[in-house]
């Protein structure tokens, strides 16, 4: 029996125990059942056998090119978390021929050419990535935490957006399907729900406009939700100290 981690924080007290517990002693098909275990997934992805967990440290993603793109393009319809920093991102794309370059570099897929100054948004953090012989399985843990709605130059792109575009990006590097997980605690909070609900239902595509309604679509499909309860009551020996959702 592990013992009940005291922490309240959700990577130390959830996300590590559980997955260092499963990784360890869950068996070879512990992976997938995790994924059926979501509720939500339009689609189910086959995973296949464990090829490699990332826990610590966390796997960091960088947005893609046509993200970084579209905030280029789109700067004056940007809006900042802190609306009185509009002043300081217009500052930042005035030089109109470094911004050429940068889209030109973006356009055949060089992020790296890009001026640090022109990369409007940086990379992601998955608390959890299961890479399997068919599928990535992104996990986004929660506790007493919840999904950020925006990000510093762009009110509009939350951290679930943020996280299936990355989660998409690695699997289609690799050549495999994949699904995101939000494990959480309880209830998610209104603005999750309204978050998730739209994003399945293709209302909502406030953090993804610069994806086309294809690729959306096959967004939709792949978010699940499930609780640290609902993965306990499988896993009894994993100790969280959770009440069963």
């Amino acid at each position: 029996m592990v013992e009940s981690p005291t922490s309240t924080n959700s990577r130390q007290s959830r996300v590590q125990p559980t997955f260092r517990w499963l990784v360890t002693y869950g068996g070879s098909d512990w992976p997938q059942q995790l994924v059926n275990l979501a509720d939500g997934l339009g689609v189910a992805p086959v995973c296949g056998p464990l090829v490699r967990l990332y826990l610590d440290p966390e796997r960091q993603v960088p947005p893609t090119a046509q993200r970084l793109a579209w905030m280029l393009r789109n700067a004056a319809q940007l809006t900042p978390q802190d609306g009185r920093l509009w002043r300081a991102l217009n500052a930042r794309v005035a030089d109109t021929k470094a911004v050429g370059a940068a889209l030109d570099a973006l356009e055949v897929g060089q992020t790296a050419k890009v001026p640090k100054s022109l990369r409007l948004e940086g990379p992601t953090h998955a608390d959890c990535l299961i890479e399997c012989e068919s599928a990535i399985i992104w996990v986004e843990g929660k506790r007493f935490d919840w999904l950020s709605p925006s990000i510093k130059w762009d009110v509009t792109r939350d951290q679930l957006a943020r996280n299936v575009e990355a989660a998409w990006s690695l699997a289609s590097g690799a050549g495999k399907d994949f699904c995101v997980l939000i494990c959480h605690e309880g209830r998610l909070k209104h603005h999750e729900q309204l978050l998730v609900d739209g994003y399945r239902a293709k209302t909502w595509a406030g953090g993804w406009p610069h994806l086309s309604p294809a690729v959306r679509s096959q967004f939709a499909k792949r978010i699940g939700t499930l609780t640290w309860g609902h993965i306990q009551a499988v896993w009894p020996e994993i100790c969280l100290d959770v009440e069963r959702a």
